[in-house]
């Protein structure tokens, strides 16, 4: 499904579609310190997004977390399943920077791959499949319909068979909310269910057949 690709996020938005700023120590410090002030904000939603996870809180589950960056998802992923092994995919080692000093005692249950899911060979070091992916506030940055569709067909080839994605992004602005259901079902989802976790976020819930 095209609605307009190459799409143009809101007037007034930040975008964060351009590689190498990713890749300065400076920007992401700033960036994280930014993402820190507003904690009360983001720490609900992503913990209404690990709780779509369809798994005992016990489980040795294997998680991919798809634009990983600072770690905050995995935060809250291990408060939910202390026992789980996350992956955190990522484009920016500089963001990986804080992650790694965050996620320090957790060392043993997590791995930190740097991959840009623009490009067509970004899921080749992962090492799935997995039985769960999970992603915050990132793929929307794509901005381009082809793109997002791609990654999401490019997530359901690394999970297991039955396997859960579940993506908290702002769907509604970039594509559309009917446009994210058809891509992640062409890209190989059985079933997919959306809510909305804010005015203008939403948390997508696939299946895997």
């Amino acid at each position: 499904m095209t609605t307009n690709a190459g799409q143009n996020p809101r007037p007034g938005a930040e975008t964060h579609n351009v590689a190498e700023q990713w890749e300065e120590q400076e920007f992401a410090d700033a960036w994280v310190a930014k993402d820190d002030g507003r904690q009360d904000i983001r720490v609900p939603m992503v913990g209404s997004a690990v709780a779509a996870i369809p798994h005992e809180k016990d489980a040795a589950i294997s998680i991919l977390d798809v634009g990983a960056g600072y770690g905050m998802v995995t935060m809250e992923l291990f408060k939910a399943h202390p026992n789980a092994n996350v992956t955190l995919q990522d484009i920016s080692e500089a963001m990986f920077v804080h992650a790694k000093e965050r996620l320090a005692d957790k060392a043993g249950q997590t791995r930190f791959v740097i991959a840009d899911f623009s490009k067509p060979t970004w899921v080749a070091d992962l090492k799935g499949p997995f039985d769960v992916a999970i992603s915050a506030i990132a793929i929307h940055n794509m901005y381009d319909d082809n793109m997002i569709s791609s990654i999401y067909k490019d997530i359901c080839g690394v999970l297991k068979p039955g396997a859960t994605f579940i993506n908290l992004d702002y769907a509604g602005q970039s594509g559309g909310i009917d446009a994210h259901i058809q891509w992640l079902k062409e890209g190989g989802f059985d079933s997919v269910d959306c809510t909305a976790a804010t005015d203008r976020i939403s948390l997508l819930v696939a299946k895997k057949a």
